[in-house]
């Protein structure tokens, strides 16, 4: 795995000093760090950033590791051949019914292929299996993995309950890492946070443009990928360079053309698939994902453990159903689309039971809705020819309205 990342870093470096991009930069960036987890000098906190307000950890000398991302950025994972990996777990009793995800992740366990974690960090939101997964990777090299629980309410009493983990979080990073809570830096992570949360909804307001002048793909994956480096000065060079990109491809009309333009939700497929070829060939664009939107609120470096407590429970998936189908049917009107896909995936079972909740909501607006079969990273539960035939009787739906 580490030999992976080594290489990655390799090819985009000589890539970005001929011309900088952002999604380059973020890929660089991102196996830089899967490569600094492996040195015996540094502290590596296993977390899923995405799922987690990382700018506390951006107050440590430590390196996030987010084994999701990780894992699903080895070539196998990633190149279509998931299942190459994930067949050492399968071996080992863990069902083909568990997420792709995590089956991939405890066969890189398994294989010796994961670096060591001093603290091991999972959140009660977005799945379970994520939280168990960490789980069985911490027991495996003997330490406790640490639940951040966030409540489904924003009320005085879960703030005040997320606060204090976050609290309690940041003594157990104190004790790993031997060093103490600069509140100087904390602030500065925030500001830092702040700042590219700033430059974010640049970006977003730039995506609703016609035609749109970005990469969906990119997008989600800057937004789940890089959520790690909130709190860093990383995130907001990142979103400069993509700024420019959009403002250069608006400028000089270079953007492609678009018949209809749909909002897809919750993520995209990890492994290669023919899904937005076939957009892309049918001029469908996707000016927004779910995922690459602003939702949390400004952070308020006078109070910087309560602000990250609130940007927890802020997250779109936090809370009851009507709260996420509201944004939903916002963003369908803010980026003005015909219609939405959402991208269902085997085991998340807690994101499918909303379908029908969004479907409806859509239904209201004169929306079609589709829902797509896939996986994130087993090939083997995916099929090029139903997906392709799929989008293709949408496209004909939204052709006729």
């Amino acid at each position: 795995m580490k030999s992976s990342f080594q290489d990655i870093v390799a090819f985009m470096e000589p890539r970005l000093e001929k011309k900088p991009r952002g999604f380059d930069l973020f890929t660089k960036e991102l196996a830089a760090s899967m490569v600094r987890a492996y040195e015996e000098n540094v502290k590596t906190i296993y977390v899923s950033g995405y799922a987690f307000p990382t700018e506390l950890l951006w107050a440590f000398d430590v390196i996030p590791f987010d084994f999701e991302i990780a894992c699903n950025n080895l070539p196998a994972a990633s190149g279509g051949n998931g299942s190459t990996i994930m067949t050492t777990s399968e071996k080992e009793g863990y069902s083909r019914d568990i997420c792709s995800f995590d089956r991939l992740i405890i066969a890189c366990m398994i294989q010796g292929m994961l670096p060591k974690g001093d603290v091991y960090i999972s959140s009660s939101y977005y799945c379970h299996g994520k939280a168990k997964a960490n789980e069985i990777v911490a027991n495996h090299e003997g330490k406790e993995s640490i639940l951040f629980d966030v409540p489904n309410e924003i009320s005085d009493s879960s703030l005040e309950y997320v606060t204090a983990q976050l609290k309690d979080i940041a003594s157990r990073l104190e004790a790993a890492t031997g060093e103490k809570l600069d509140m100087d830096r904390l602030k500065k992570a925030l500001r830092w946070s702040n700042k590219a949360r700033s430059s974010l909804e640049r970006v977003n307001e730039l995506m609703k443009r016609k035609p749109f002048p970005y990469n969906p793909i990119k997008a989600c994956l800057l937004a789940l990928g890089g959520a790690i480096f909130w709190g860093s000065p990383i995130r907001e060079e990142i979103h400069q360079l993509v700024i420019k990109e959009l403002e250069d491809r608006i400028d000089y009309g270079t953007a492609l053309p678009e018949k209809h333009r749909i909002l897809w939700y919750p993520w995209v497929p990890v492994q290669q698939t023919n899904i937005f070829t076939t957009l892309k060939e049918l001029q469908v664009s996707v000016p927004m994902v779910e995922t690459a939107r602003v939702w949390w609120s400004e952070l308020d470096e006078s109070k910087p453990f309560e602000s990250l407590a609130r940007k927890a429970l802020e997250n779109y998936l936090v809370g009851r159903g009507e709260k996420r189908v509201r944004a939903l049917v916002t963003l369908a009107e803010e980026y003005d689309v015909d219609g939405v896909i959402h991208f269902s995936t085997p085991a998340c079972h807690c994101e499918n039971v909303t379908f029908p909740l969004v479907r409806d909501a859509m239904k209201e607006k004169n929306l079609p809705t589709l829902n797509l079969e896939g996986d994130m990273t087993d090939e083997r539960n995916f099929s090029p020819e139903q997906t392709r035939n799929k989008l293709t009787s949408f496209v004909e739906i939204l052709n006729k309205i």
